[in-house]
């Protein structure tokens, strides 16, 4: 029965879900071998289970094996019910394998709630440790976005999302050393976490900024709302993707592809839709330190070979930068309150009736390797150097926070450092923008000076950016 059913079921998923199996130098062949995944869905032993070229036994936790719907469905698998937090059940898992059977274990022991990892628990890497067995970790991807997962109703579902399998190359757990039989079992379960932190790091997809911008909005929704600044407006991912059309078109028509193009801006909204704009079109963000000194400014863009500054008019009679530029040599200044007036009908029309409807068509084909953004070091052992980071490198220190760190739809970020340094541009914008966390962005020009008063106007910002915060992130 069961070798009717699998084909069937196989493409039933296939047809539904838009099956990916990616397998990076698997061998299912092996004597002992354990396979351990992360937990998005109800649907995950059933994908493994159709997808896997193995007829394993699945481990599932006992509250899921006693539910009527679930006893179900597992009585087409062979399983072993137990209690991931009772030492004494793993024996029945270590006995398994000694017979030579393939075991599938979620190592979190339950269903994520948060699309992160949950906590991950030591008995199946003690188990891996005591068998010798092989480790092939697999990623699920893509499940959690469904009916079938436990997020919280504020992520948005789909019927059938698609989903992918990667799995990833072989390892072994050798028996740590420690005194105790409980202080090696804790020094395998760190193993493990570590282990399932670089699988979701290592099966991220290799994509551009623009393209990972247009993946958030498509997971999170285009009506979502996260972003807000000193105006007090709220933007969702649909405004910010029209920012990001708009304002890179008609930065476009005054450089060339590749071409590093100037940003002098402050922390706003606006500021973070050029960016995704301008690397859609190949051109490459210089972030200029507008704390810094003409010299250094000169000497940043003559480095990074900057023919065109975008500023603001407003900003840069507020920050009194006017002298500065004034000196400024070789480069030509364009003024956002010049470039909207200069956005016409046509511009209008082809925004609203095409570019916001097919938002990837506007992305120039581009490498992960290419570079995305230019940022410069402060200059205080001589003239700032400029630092090239490519899409990969971005989007890989956004991968290994969130491997670590659970970011959600429930969390807010305030983040008053500059964008044009790393931390405030990645962890600070891009980071929460890719990960569905609200983002509120003050426009600090004080660089990294501590702001001594909290005064009641930055009060009222600092309370609004974290209401509702459960939990915060500043």
């Amino acid at each position: 029965m069961r070798k009717l059913l699998r084909p069937l079921l196989r493409g039933l998923a296939r047809l539904l879900f838009r099956v990916d199996v990616r397998m990076q130098q698997a061998d299912f062949a092996r004597q002992r071998l354990l396979v351990v995944a992360n937990h998005e869905s109800f649907l995950d032993g059933l994908l493994i289970g159709l997808f896997l070229p193995i007829d394993p036994v699945f481990v599932v936790h006992t509250g899921i094996a006693n539910n009527f719907w679930f006893r179900i469905l597992l009585s087409q698998v062979e399983y072993l019910a137990v209690d991931p937090t009772s030492p004494m059940a793993m024996k029945k898992v270590i006995r398994l394998i000694e017979a030579g059977r393939p075991v599938v274990i979620f190592p979190e022991g339950r269903i994520t709630l948060t699309g992160s990892l949950m906590k991950v628990y030591d008995g199946p890497a003690f188990v891996a440790a005591k068998t010798g067995a092989t480790v092939l970790p697999v990623r699920l991807d893509g499940a959690s976005r469904s009916y079938f997962s436990r997020l919280s109703g504020k992520y948005p579902k789909e019927l059938f999302p698609q989903i992918r399998l990667t799995v990833l190359p072989e390892r072994h757990f050798p028996m740590p050393l420690a005194a105790t039989a409980k202080l090696r079992r804790r020094k395998a379960g760190e193993q493990m976490r570590q282990l399932m932190q670089e699988m979701i790091f290592a099966s991220r997809p290799q994509q551009t900024l623009y393209t990972a911008l247009c993946d958030a909005a498509e997971i999170f929704g285009k009506r979502r709302r996260l972003l807000e600044d000193v105006k007090q407006i709220e933007y969702s991912y649909n405004d910010l993707l029209k920012m990001a059309l708009i304002l890179g078109r008609q930065v476009e028509r005054i450089s060339d592809p590749g071409e590093k193009v100037g940003l002098l801006l402050p922390n706003l909204v606006p500021t973070i839709g050029l960016i995704f704009g301008l690397t859609a079109r190949r051109r490459v963000p210089a972030m200029l330190n507008y704390t810094a000194g003409v010299d250094a400014m000169q000497a940043a863009c003559d480095g990074a070979q900057v023919r065109h500054i975008v500023t603001s008019r407003a900003f840069v009679e507020q920050a009194k930068l006017t002298d500065k530029l004034a000196a400024l040599n070789g480069v030509q200044l364009h003024y956002l309150e010049d470039i909207r007036e200069q956005i016409g009908l046509a511009d209008k029309l082809w925004l609203m009736l095409y570019a916001i409807h097919r938002p990837r068509a506007f992305e120039l084909h581009a490498s992960p390797e290419e570079a995305a953004v230019v940022l410069f070091t402060s200059g205080s052992e001589g003239k700032p150097k400029g630092v090239v980071l490519p899409h990969r490198a971005i989007l890989a220190n956004i991968a290994q926070i969130r491997a670590v760190i659970d970011f959600s739809v429930d969390d807010k970020v305030l983040n008053a450092l500059p964008i044009f340094h790393s931390f405030g541009l990645t962890a600070g914008a891009l980071l929460p923008v890719l990960t569905g966390a609200s983002l509120f962005l003050y426009p600090s020009p004080l660089h990294y000076r501590i702001i001594p008063v909290l005064t009641p106007k930055l009060l009222n910002l600092f309370s609004r950016a974290c209401e509702g915060v459960n939990p915060s992130v500043v």
